[in-house]
This record gives structure tokens, C-alpha cells and sequence, in this order.
């Protein structure tokens, strides 16, 4: 008789990959909402400076408005720093989705959702990030940067066919309705567990419902603790772990990340997305802008679609190169044809091709990549504070894209903006040729060894961790030896 194939111990299941692919979805309707709030702002933009304008805004009341939310995500994002390590990503939605879909109904409500938005997306990432398997994880977290495509895109639709009033009530309600019901059947991620001191058996159910039956719990349950070192602080506060960034392991994926959120914001794709309307009323070619508009949304999302795919097939740094050479070379080509606008007016369709290039670049690398990067870098030890500072960081970096475009317009002009986008490129470039590290292909826990120096003779890499003045030094057993270290040096035995 023939005997069934058996799933190999530590492998997941149908069921598991079933249910981080049922939990993406639903987490990945944060990201929409938030994608769809930027767009909004483009909408609202074009809508309320148009010369049938329903109410009468100076162009400063405008850009206010637009920019609020960022202030909105940003006081989100450092909130989530702080109530994230007390309930966790799946508490956190629950809360917080509700509000989403009922600020969106009021004007007023656009700070509030930016907030309720900041504190929920960090977390969501890092959680999908937590819970997935190293073969899918790039799959998966691509998968909000899809969401996140599909909320800008329909943001244009609905705006466009029902007026910046009532497309608030279509994007705001149901995505967060659909997010809510499905949250209440999701556990905790198991790092999470463990990192906050809950009971290991919390962990474990968490395990085996994200992974399957079948999957090696007390394996993962131990190189997680691993990870963390067993003079790790569950209840460590944001001050004490901001004080751990002086040191090396933690210093150096901290800053990767802010720079790549640096290059994300200011190389041109994201001001292109959402700001659209505005951009293709100066491009010309549509009578109507928001036709260009959702175009630039249905091929971002055809763009992310294709990076998924292939992104757990190519090194994280060669789509970054990537993106930093076509990206620079579709700028230079769009501020050229805006300088000479007069003489080239007749061939607007090179600046409309130049940007579909720029936000096909974005979208196939830097986007879904910094999503990645930010449910692979941080420490496990401190990730549940550092992701929301990371984002506190990116919503500042939104608030001032938002605020200055229409102001760098006037004073640079369109073609200054682009060239602005050009150098940002090539930097970009540059970071990923000399500084990313390549993830690809290796677990979390793997990943923190990446930044850490060896100091003992084994030439092990291993975690560290800081208590009160001594480097603790964990072998692959669970024991730590510590030591007393001065203050000028990093628990690596580096200078800082």
C-alpha cells in the first residue's frame, strides 16, 4: 500500500503558509489605507485649486490639509513605540482599524487617521516580517507594498468618479471592516511572545498556527531565545533602548533604514504617485489628469507584482542598483523635457514615459525592498521600539515632501524638482553598491549575526546584549558569559 508523503519535520504545512498568506491580506489593508490617505492628498489638491473648486482654500489652507496627515502618522508612528511592545501587532489592529474607517468620514478626521494609521503599519510589517517563512517571507511583505499600490490606485478611481467627499467613505470603511473581522482569529507573533516575557506555550500555538503541526516549535522557540540572550529586558523602555543604538549591532540597521527611507521619499517616485494629478496636468497628453493618474497606479502595481515574484531571486542590493540607474536616468530625461516644456510640446509622451519609468523603478525596487528591510534589519531584541522611531522618521520625511512640493515648484520649477530626484539616484546607487547587506535567503535570527563582530576565540558570531554596564557575550548554547566594558566601548570590543 502506498503511504501518503509526509511533510519533513520543521517544515510548514498548507495550513501554515495558508494562514500567513490569509493574515498578509488582511494587514496588508493598513498599508492601503495609508497609500490611499497620500493619494488623497493629490486628489484633494487638484480638486479644491481648480477654477470649480466646492470650497474657496488659499493654496497654504491646501497644503495644510494635505500635509496634516503625515503630522498625524508621524505622532502614530512614535506611539507604536511605545503601545506595540505592551498589546502587540494584532491587538493594536483591532483597536485601531475601527477608527481608521471612522475618522475617514470627516475632514477633521484626516490627523486621526494618519495616527491610528502610524500606529498600526510599523507593527504590521514587522509582524507579517515575524510570522512568515524564510522561502515567502519576500513574497509576503511584498505583498503590502501591493496593497499599498492598489490604495493609491483606487484613491484616483473613486476620487475621480465620486468627488474627494464621497471617496472617502468607499476607501475608509470597507478595507478596515474586512481588516477587523479577519484580526480577531490572529495570534500574536511567537517573537513578539517571547521578547515580552509571555508564556511559551502562547508561543507555541503561535507557531504551530502560523506554520503548521507539523513545524519544529522548540527548535525556533530556542534560537529565538537565542537571539534575545537571556539578559534581555522585556520591559525595557524607549529611553533604554534608545541608549543601546551607541552600540554597533544595533547602530548600523538603524541607519540603513533611515536611509533608505531617506532615498524612498526623496527620489522622486513617491512625489510622483502622490501628487499625479498635479503632475500630469503640467505633462499635458490627458484631457482628463486622472486618467494618467490611474494609469501610474494600475503599472505601480503590475511593477510590485514583478518584484514579488522575483524578489526572493535576486539579491536585495542588485534591485536597489537597479532602481538607482533607471531611476537616474528617467529624472534627467523628465527635468529636460520640463526645461524645454516649449519646444517640446508636441512630444509630451517622453515626460509621461520618463515617469511611468521613475515609479515602475521605485515600485520593482526601493518600495518593496524597504518594506523587506524593515521586517528583516532591526533587532529582535529592540524591534518592536526601533520600527516605530524608524517610521516616526519617514513620516517627518512625508510631511516635508508634502508640504514643500507646491513651494519647490515655485521657486525651482518642475524641472529642479527632477533634477533634485536625479542626484538622489545616483546616491542611491552608490549606498546599495557599498553598504546594503544582502538578506536573501536567510532567517531573522541570521540576520542579526550579520552586525554583530566576533570577540571571543570561537569566531561565532553571536548576540549581545547590554545590562547595566556589561557586555554579555551568548554562545550557540544559551549560556552568556558577561563582562565589565567601559563606557566608550561597543559590547563588539569597538570603539563607537
Amino acid at each position: 500500500m502506498r503511504m501518503a508523503p509526509t511533510i519533513r519535520e520543521g517544515q510548514d504545512d498548507r495550513r501554515g503558509i495558508l494562514m500567513q498568506v490569509i493574515t498578509t491580506v488582511s494587514l496588508s489593508m493598513t498599508p492601503f489605507n495609508m497609500a490611499a490617505s497620500w493619494a488623497f492628498g493629490g486628489v484633494f489638491t487638484e480638486q479644491l485649486t481648480s477654477e470649480d473648486a466646492d470650497l474657496a482654500l488659499t493654496a497654504s489652507q491646501v497644503s495644510w490639509i494635505v500635509a496634516i496627515f503625515n503630522i498625524g502618522t508621524m505622532v502614530g508612528f512614535i506611539t507604536s513605540s511605545y503601545v506595540n511592545p505592551l498589546l502587540g501587532t494584532v491587538r493594536l489592529v483591532q483597536i485601531f482599524s475601527p477608527l481608521v474607517a471612522a475618522f475617514w468620514v470627516i475632514l477633521a478626521g484626516r490627523v486621526l487617521v494618519g495616527v491610528s494609521i502610524g500606529v498600526c503599519f510599523g507593527p504590521s510589517v514587522t509582524h507579517v516580517g515575524e510570522i512568515s517563512s524564510v522561502n515567502v517571507r519576500g513574497y509576503l511583505v511584498s505583498f503590502l507594498v501591493v496593497g499599498n499600490c492598489f490604495g493609491i490606485t483606487c484613491a484616483y478611481l473613486f476620487g475621480w468618479l465620486l468627488g474627494w467627499r464621497h471617496s472617502c467613505l468607499v476607501i475608509g470603511i470597507g478595507p478596515m471592516a474586512l481588516q477587523f473581522l479577519t484580526s480577531l482569529m490572529f495570534p500574536r507573533s511567537a517573537r513578539w511572545l517571547v521578547s515580552k516575557g509571555h508564556p511559551l506555550e502562547e508561543a507555541e500555538r503561535s507557531l504551530r498556527f502560523y506554520h503548521g503541526q507539523s513545524y519544529d516549535v522548540d527548535k525556533q522557540i530556542k534560537d529565538i531565545k537565542k537571539s534575545l540572550g537571556d539578559t534581555h529586558k522585556h520591559n525595557a523602555t524607549l529611553l533604554q533602548v534608545l541608549r543601546l543604538l551607541k552600540h554597533r549591532h544595533n547602530l548600523i540597521p538603524f541607519s540603513l533604514m533611515l536611509t533608505l527611507y531617506t532615498f524612498f521619499v526623496f527620489s522622486g517616485g513617491l512625489t510622483a504617485t502622490s501628487f499625479a494629478p498635479v503632475v500630469f496636468k503640467e505633462v499635458g497628453g490627458f484631457t482628463n489628469p486622472y486618467l494618467g493618474s490611474i494609469l501610474l497606479g494600475v503599472v505601480r502595481t503590475i511593477a510590485t507584482v514583478f518584484c514579488g515574484i522575483i524578489l526572493e531571486r535576486v539579491k536585495r542590493k542588485t534591485l536597489l542598483m537597479m532602481n538607482g540607474i533607471v531611476g537616474a536616468a528617467a529624472c534627467l530625461i523628465a527635468g529636460c523635457y520640463f526645461y524645454y516644456s516649449k519646444q517640446l510640446a508636441d512630444y509630451g509622451w517622453i515626460a509621461l514615459v520618463s515617469i511611468l519609468v521613475i515609479v515602475c523603478s521605485m515600485s520593482a525596487g526601493i518600495s518593496p525592498l524597504m518594506t523587506v528591510m524593515l521586517s528583516e534589519l532591526l533587532p529582535n531584541t529592540i524591534r518592536a521600539e526601533l520600527s516605530g522611531v524608524c517610521l516616526l522618521f519617514f513620516g517627518a520625511l512625508n510631511f516635508v515632501m508634502a508640504y514643500s512640493f507646491s513651494k519647490t515648484i515655485s521657486s525651482l520649477g518642475m524641472y529642479g524638482l527632477f533634477w533634485f530626484f536625479t542626484t538622489m539616484h545616483v546616491l542611491m546607487f552608490f549606498f546599495a553598491t557599498f553598504f546594503l547587506p544582502d538578506t536573501k535567503g536567510k532567517s531573522i535570527e541570521e540576520i542579526q549575526k550579520l552586525f554583530v563582530k566576533n570577540i571571543n576565540a570561537a569566531n561565532v558570531p553571536a548576540p549581545i546584549n547590554l545590562e547595566e554596564g556589561r557586555a554579555c557575550v551568548c554562545a550557540e548554547t544559551l549560556d552568556c558569559t558577561c563582562h565589565g566594558i567601559p563606557e566608550e566601548h561597543d559590547t563588539t570590543g569597538f570603539e563607537i
